[in-house]
C-alpha cells in the first residue's frame, strides 16, 4: 500500500492533534462565520477539535503524521461503527460551552443541514468518510496530505466501496479532485455567503 507511514493516534497524541486542526481550520469560511473573532477563534476552535479530537482516537478514527504531529486526518471507514461516549468524553465538551461557538454554531445550522443532507444525497451507501483534513502551514508542500488520503483510498478500492468527503473551501476542491473526487453538487447557503462542496469518489 502506498504513503503508508501514517499512524493511528492515542489520547497521548489529543493536545497536538487539536492544535494541527485547529491551526489548520483558522480561516476556513465556516469556521471563520461561526468564530468572527480572528484573536480568539485559534484557542476556541481547539476546544471543539478537542472534544472531538477525543472521540475519535475513540473509535479509532483518528491518523496523524509526523512525529511533532504535522497532518491529521479523521476518517470513518464502513466498517467501524461508532461507540458511543464516555462520561469523560462528555467533560471535555464543558470549556466549549462556555466559549463564542456554540452561539456560532446555532447561526450556522443552515450550513450543517445542507453538509447532512449531502452526505445522505451522494454516500447512503457503505463508504469511506474524510471528515477532517488538516496540515500545519509550515508542513505543506510535503506530501503529507497525499500520505493521509490514498491510503484509505486505496482500502476503499480493496473493499470496492466509495469514498466521500466535503469541503466549504473552494481551493480544496482541486486537491480533493487531484484524488479522484468528483465535485457532484455544489449549495451556496443563503445568509452565510458559504458555499458547500459535496465530493464523491465513486467505487473504483
Amino acid at each position: 500500500m502506498a504513503d503508508q507511514n501514517y499512524r493511528l493516534l492515542t489520547l497521548s497524541d489529543l493536545d497536538a492533534m487539536s492544535q494541527v486542526l485547529a491551526q489548520s481550520f483558522a480561516e476556513d469560511p465556516l469556521v471563520s462565520f461561526i468564530l468572527p473573532n480572528a484573536k480568539t477563534r485559534v484557542q476556541t476552535i481547539a476546544k471543539f477539535f478537542r472534544a472531538m479530537g477525543r472521540l475519535n482516537i475513540r473509535n479509532q478514527q483518528a491518523f496523524g503524521i509526523s512525529d511533532p504531529l504535522e497532518g491529521v486526518a479523521v476518517w470513518v471507514s464502513p466498517n467501524k461503527p461508532d461507540t458511543s461516549a464516555s462520561p469523560k468524553d462528555l467533560l471535555t465538551f464543558i470549556p466549549l460551552l462556555f466559549s463564542a461557538y456554540p452561539f456560532g454554531a446555532r447561526k450556522a445550522r443552515a450550513v450543517f443541514r445542507q453538509i447532512e443532507a449531502h452526505h445522505k444525497k451522494y454516500a447512503s451507501e457503505p463508504h469511506f468518510y474524510l471528515d477532517n483534513l488538516g496540515v500545519l502551514a509550515s508542513a505543506r508542500g510535503k506530501g503529507l496530505s497525499s500520505k493521509l488520503i490514498r491510503p484509505f483510498l486505496e482500502m476503499a478500492d480493496s473493499q470496492k466501496v466509495s469514498a466521500y468527503t466535503d469541503t466549504v473551501t473552494k481551493s480544496n476542491v482541486p486537491l480533493y479532485e487531484h484524488f479522484g473526487f468528483q465535485c457532484v453538487e455544489a449549495s451556496l447557503i443563503a445568509g452565510t455567503g458559504i458555499t458547500v462542496y459535496a465530493l464523491l469518489r465513486p467505487i473504483q
